[in-house]
């Protein structure tokens, strides 16, 4: 029986891991979170991360993403392509999705709406995991495969000083059920995402960034990440992240050059994992190619 729990308790967390997976730094990316900032850098964009969540906990989560993503020149579209591949204990997911953004000009203002949509293949290697009864001998031999489509929806509105933003990045919930993987759509079941977030200049190239995100689920407390970033010069940039009830993150990124920028966040969890667990680790870099576009609006600096 306790062989059905693990199950449960690793499959509970991979339903959700491609949105929560890349959370602390969805500022840097906020594709991540949100289909309908794609093109929102004006140029083409290639950014890769790296996370390993909960250091010293068996089977803690790991995502590895890309994401490529560009404005399509005289049109007011945007065009990406999102990679994922998540472990999360016996449970291993790769996922492609496609992204797409339609932009509405506004004055001193952009309002982008976002779609994506893709597929995960889905492997549970369950013969991994330590048989405790006889009777868990079917279960752990048994290791199911499945491919299943996903949606996300997302508005996203910048200014020079200010952003908003609303997604439902999984529209579709995963479940293993009669022997096999299946798709269901259930209100209940979305996670919605509401964020905004203002940039103050300080003296010289300083700037402050305060910013939140809500995270609503029906059934659920609301979850709040309430974020810090500090521009110390035309280099450098800290910040500071708490997350409610779970973790608290600290973030430093490098502008190595115009063009090129990394990004490295630690999580120190704040439940009772933190016994057991060394926090997490969050790497992301981002390569912004320069080329001219039509497609020039208002935006929310990233720095």
């Amino acid at each position: 029986m306790r062989v059905l729990i693990t199950i449960a308790f690793l499959f509970s967390f991979s339903a959700f891991g491609q949105y929560s997976s890349l959370q602390s730094q969805y500022m840097f990316n906020p594709i991540a979170m949100n289909p309908a900032a794609t093109g929102s850098e004006e140029v083409m964009s290639l950014v890769g991360t790296f996370r390993a969540q909960w250091i010293g906990f068996p089977g803690a989560p790991t995502t590895e993403a890309l994401t490529l993503h560009a404005p399509l020149k005289n049109f007011n579209s945007s065009l990406g392509v999102q990679l994922y591949a998540d472990q999360i204990g016996v449970d291993n997911r790769t996922s492609v999705n496609g992204l797409y953004s339609y932009r509405f000009k506004m004055k001193n203002a952009c309002l982008r709406i976002g779609l994506s949509g893709g597929l995960s293949f889905v492997q549970s290697n369950y013969s991994d995991l330590h048989v405790f009864t006889a009777s868990d001998d079917q279960i752990s031999s048994n290791s199911p495969v499945g491919v299943l489509p996903n949606f996300g929806v997302g508005m996203y509105y910048t200014a020079e000083k200010y952003f908003l933003s609303f997604s439902i990045p999984t529209l579709l919930g995963h479940r293993y059920e009669d022997n096999r993987f299946q798709s269901f759509s259930n209100l209940s079941n979305y996670n919605l995402l509401v964020g905004g977030g203002y940039e103050f200049k300080l003296k010289n190239e300083m700037g402050f960034k305060p910013s939140v995100l809500l995270k609503f689920r029906v059934n659920n407390r609301p979850q709040v990440d309430f974020n810090a970033k500090v521009k110390l010069n035309a280099t450098i940039n800290v910040g500071v992240s708490y997350r409610t009830e779970e973790a608290l993150i600290g973030m430093f990124e490098a502008k190595v050059t115009n063009q090129f920028s990394v990004m490295y966040s630690f999580g120190m969890p704040l439940s009772t994992i933190a016994k057991t667990s060394f926090g997490s680790h969050e790497l992301s870099i981002k390569y912004n190619f320069v080329y001219k576009s039509n497609s020039q609006g208002p935006r929310f600096s990233g720095w």
